[in-house]
């Protein structure tokens, strides 16, 4: 499989470009990924960034993580940025979609232009205009992210707002529950799932994080070490092996065994019940 992110001619819009964590402990976090997916960590020692973290595997850039501010109420979480080539015409999109722009887009010296808003379910998604950091370095390869899923409450209203707001053009699945996959030239790069009897009223919609790993079993067991906590025990899918838990401040997150490819028969099953969780 081809693993590593492509240059900036094979991007795509509308799929994941990047992944971070807002946590309220930045060291506990750093220790507790490096120890797990055996990352590195380099923290930026500009003030602007308050010691924003890049996590490397073998030097290729593969998430983020950065402190949560004070005036912040949400409990820490990863975030799933999507790529655009105009974050000013997406927050206008995204605004005529029935989603909400948390705030103007950020422009980020020599690196890009940020933005973060909430879809027309409720789901927190960041979006990422490329400069001088196009995305990810690699993903889909053991040890960085390779699933990125929104558990909606509202399965219509969320494929209406990413086509629209993202311009995706998704593809339905068979079974239950319902579920649509966006893809590009044959390569599936996020989905969304219809799981408002997963979420029940006490959950509120989110996008999911996946990480691939050799051995479910081994790395829960580094994680729980490290101080995670096992939310979901590891089931089977079609495709692999899962499980769900949280990082020592609480932040969700799921371990992925090795897919053997991203066909549509295969895509139902990433997610079930246990995934919202989230």
């Amino acid at each position: 499989m081809e693993a590593s992110m492509p240059g900036s001619d094979d991007l795509v819009a509308g799929a994941p470009a990047w992944v971070d964590l807002t946590t309220t402990d930045l060291d506990g976090a750093v220790d507790f990924y490096t120890s797990v997916f055996g990352w590195t960590a380099d923290r930026s020692d500009d003030e602007r960034y308050g010691g924003y973290t890049t996590f490397l595997l073998d030097g290729r850039r593969v998430a983020g993580a950065g402190r949560r501010s004070e005036d912040d109420p949400a409990s820490p979480h990863w975030t799933v940025y999507l790529l655009t080539w105009n974050a000013a015409a997406t927050s206008e999109r995204i605004a005529e979609a029935g989603g909400t722009v948390l705030f103007e887009p950020i422009d980020i010296p020599d690196m890009g232009v940020m933005g973060l808003a909430i879809d027309a379910t409720g789901a927190v998604v960041g979006y990422w205009q490329p400069g001088g950091l196009p995305g990810f370095d690699v993903y889909d390869e053991t040890g960085s992210a390779t699933r990125f899923e929104l558990a909606a409450s509202d399965f219509d209203a969320a494929e209406r707002f990413y086509a629209h707001a993202f311009h995706w053009d998704v593809e339905h699945g068979d079974g239950r529950p319902r579920y649509a996959v966006y893809r590009h030239l044959g390569r599936t790069f996020a989905r969304i799932l219809d799981a408002a009897d997963l979420l029940g009223d006490d959950l509120p919609p989110t996008w999911n994080v996946g990480f691939q790993v050799d051995d479910v079993e081994a790395t829960l067991a580094r994680a729980v070490a490290a101080g995670g906590t096992l939310v979901v025990p590891p089931w089977d899918v079609p495709d692999g092996r899962r499980a769900g838990l949280t990082d020592p401040s609480g932040a969700y997150f799921v371990i992925a065994s090795p897919t053997s490819g991203t066909s549509d028969s295969k895509a139902a099953a990433t997610t079930s019940a246990p995934e919202a969780a989230g």
